[in-house]
């Protein structure tokens, strides 16, 4: 009795506390015009996440890693891509939300999922 107690109270402080994101996730989606996501590794070789691009309405773009805090488009200030010993290293210089520049790196190991993600980001701008 005690064990499917305690059991029940983790279910329910679970239910309690992620309920707020999955509302989110939801709510956001009705604004959502188009959502492309790219499998990437950031920075580090071998820190696998995804990278994805967002349009809104009224032309409002975002790029968010992961699930790190999204960026404007209008705070992107360039994007160059390099290629380094069969890695597809993708540059983008940005103000930050404290307007400090910084640059991520975005790495690609296959050349056709770069060149999907620059034909993706001249579709959506850039």
């Amino acid at each position: 009795m005690k064990k499917f107690l305690i059991f029940t109270l983790i279910i329910a402080s679970n239910a309690l506390i992620f309920e707020p994101l999955i509302s989110k996730e939801i709510l956001e989606d009705k604004n959502l015009i188009q959502k492309v996501s790219f499998n990437i590794w950031w920075e580090d070789k071998y820190n696998d996440s995804i990278i994805t691009l967002r349009t809104y309405p009224e032309d409002v773009k975002t790029i968010q890693i992961g699930n790190g805090r999204s960026i404007n488009k209008s705070q992107v200030l360039e994007i160059y891509r390099e290629v380094n010993k069969g890695s597809y290293i993708f540059n983008i210089v940005y103000k930050d939300e404290n307007f400090k520049v910084s640059t991520g790196k975005i790495i690609f190991s296959n050349k056709r999922s770069s060149r999907k993600f620059e034909n993706a980001l001249v579709d959506f701008g850039f």
